[in-house]
């Protein structure tokens, strides 16, 4: 009798135990369930774009605040996100993250944020033009400027650099690439409309 119930003993704690460890897998589980995004799509674009930014301004740590959605200023049917770092505005494209826009934002005079302009006699226009195919060369290596018809201007101690492409035509114009540097040397804007 003795044997009889240990044996049924011996059951029923094989059955709790396997009890037991059925239920602890069932509770423990994970979901398979498709993951849900914790970021909108829109969240995920404004990450993008602050990252192109700060690699574009080649600062890791650059403060970036996203301002609004807007249309490109070069081209209507081009979809943009405005964004703010220190003095400076940025358009990129909301499709790729390419920076269409660099300059210097409106701030009121004597803003903390206030851009600081170089107009020393520094560098010659040509050495200007230089620096321009330079830092084309850098920020969109794929720009053959070669291909493109050059013409700039200058405002003062300011020189902008413009290369246009004339085989095509857009309602706004040709499109082109421009850089602005002061005299000094300090970037005043950098627009890539190809």
């Amino acid at each position: 009798m003795i044997k009889k119930v240990l044996i049924l003993v011996s059951i029923l704690v094989i059955i709790i135990a396997g009890a037991l460890v059925y239920f602890k897998k069932q509770t423990g589980k994970k979901s398979i369930q498709p993951k849900q995004s914790t970021q909108s799509t829109q969240e995920l674009r404004i990450q993008r774009d602050i990252l192109a930014i700060r690699k574009f301004a080649e600062s890791s740590d650059l403060a970036v605040q996203y301002d609004s959605d807007s249309k490109s200023s070069y081209d209507e049917k081009i979809s943009v996100g405005i964004y703010f770092a220190g003095a400076d505005q940025y358009e990129v494209d909301s499709r790729d993250g390419r920076i269409i826009q660099f300059g210097t934002r409106s701030l009121p005079v004597g803003s903390e944020n206030e851009k600081i302009v170089d107009n020393s006699s520094k560098y010659t226009s040509k050495e200007l033009e230089g620096m321009a195919r330079e830092f084309i060369a850098k920020k969109a290596p794929n720009v053959n400027l070669e291909t493109l018809n050059l013409s700039y201007d200058n405002k003062g101690a300011n020189y902008f650099f413009k290369w246009e492409d004339r085989t095509s035509k857009t309602s706004e114009g040709y499109p082109f690439i421009q850089v602005g540097f002061s005299q000094g040397g300090t970037l005043l804007n950098y627009i890539n409309a190809l």
